[in-house]
């Protein structure tokens, strides 16, 4: 593909996006040569960051980007550090319903009733990502 992006590292040594997808490619470079695509692609990572900040204030804005718009996302999470709820759930469900990660974690554990248990500490949380199509 001749307009293919390439990151090309300090001694003029390119790298195409499809080389760089393949773990298979880069895992047969030698440590030299990794050294210098590593510094190559941490020099990207400043421009990316830049990109990625400017398209989400435009759509922020209500800019529209061809191809580019948020979608979103829902999220629930317990509110972990309330010691009356943690103390009603050791007693209904064990200590096992303290160690957890995620509501869907205990509502494996216990079923789906836990949840309504937890209803008065679970936060709803709505991010926006940026979705490229």
């Amino acid at each position: 593909m001749a307009n293919e992006v390439t990151v090309v590292n300090e001694w003029g040594q390119g790298y195409t996006l499809d080389m760089l997808r393949d773990k298979k490619v880069i895992e047969k470079l030698d440590p030299e040569e990794l050294h210098d695509l590593a510094y190559a692609v941490k020099s990207l990572k400043t421009p990316i960051k830049n990109v990625e900040e400017v398209i989400k204030a435009k759509l922020d804005e209500g800019i529209e980007i061809k191809g580019i718009a948020y979608t979103e996302y829902s999220k629930k999470s317990i509110v972990s550090d309330d010691e009356k709820y943690k103390k009603a759930l050791v007693k209904k469900y064990g200590w096992g319903a303290l160690d957890f990660k995620s509501l869907t974690q205990l509502k494996k554990l216990f079923g789906d009733e836990v949840e309504n248990d937890l209803e008065q500490i679970i936060i709803h949380d709505t991010q926006h990502r940026v979705k490229y199509e």
